[in-house]
């Protein structure tokens, strides 16, 4: 088994890295720690909105109601929250499945909400609590079959703070701590923690682009496909 790091440990590193705990010291400093496990959620947050983290999915069952087509996704998932909702099916109590369609928020605009008949299309609006929408919204028969809708999704990290979860392991694969701890080392030596000189910062930036470049291209293989997107790209 590899070495499996947490949160503190990962941060300690970063904050040695960049020469705010010395080895003369037993412990970091308090503040700095904070600090520091505060700019590794972030860090861990952004990552997990642009690519999928397998130990970031969930699956999330929802009853169906009568004439209802919002539902808040808080009311179902955990504490991490929903990053991300990959797939959405209407499943009944024998377990035949139905996927809907995902379709983007400005193309849910056109949806008539009133409509109530049997879901095809849904999506997940991109704000602080999201609402799954569902189109058609659900009509008497699916409740009285007692069918729900199954979301995959992917989380945001856990909540990390340095008096808590801060010693709990992170959700992330250690092929990744070298890129995690470079990352980290760059975001606060540009001053939340140190300010370094341009030069180091510039070498700890693209330490970590390459890190991310290797890791993508062989973890990227055979992963489930990315979370949709809620607008076209430009040009698409």
């Amino acid at each position: 088994m590899p070495t499996i790091l947490t949160a503190k440990q990962v941060a300690e590193n970063a904050l040695k890295t960049i020469g705010a705990f010395p080895n003369t010291q037993t412990q970091a400093d308090a503040g700095d720690l904070r600090t520091t496990l505060m700019w590794l959620e972030m860090i861990l947050n952004t990552f997990s909105g642009y690519r999928p983290v397998a130990s970031m999915w969930r699956t999330i069952d929802i009853p169906v109601e009568e004439g209802i087509g919002d539902y808040l996704l808080s009311d179902y998932d955990d504490d991490a929250g929903t990053q991300h909702v990959f797939s959405v099916s209407m499943v009944d109590q024998m377990g035949n499945v139905d996927p809907l369609e995902i379709v983007y928020e400005s193309k849910a605009l056109e949806e008539n909400l009133v409509n109530v008949s049997t879901p095809s299309r849904a999506m997940a609006t991109r704000t602080v609590d999201p609402v799954l929408r569902v189109f058609p919204a659900p009509a008497a028969q699916h409740v009285q079959a007692g069918k729900v809708f199954r979301v995959r999704i992917q989380t945001f990290h856990t909540k990390i703070e340095s008096q808590g979860n801060g010693d709990t392991e992170l959700l992330l694969r250690p092929s990744w701590y070298l890129w995690l701890t470079k990352k980290l080392s760059y975001e606060i030596g540009g001053g939340p923690v140190r300010r370094l000189p341009d030069y180091e910062l510039k070498r700890f930036e693209m330490d970590a682009d390459k890190l991310e470049n290797l890791l993508l291209s062989r973890d990227g293989k055979g992963s489930s496909p990315s979370p949709p997107v809620t607008e076209p790209m430009a040009g698409s």
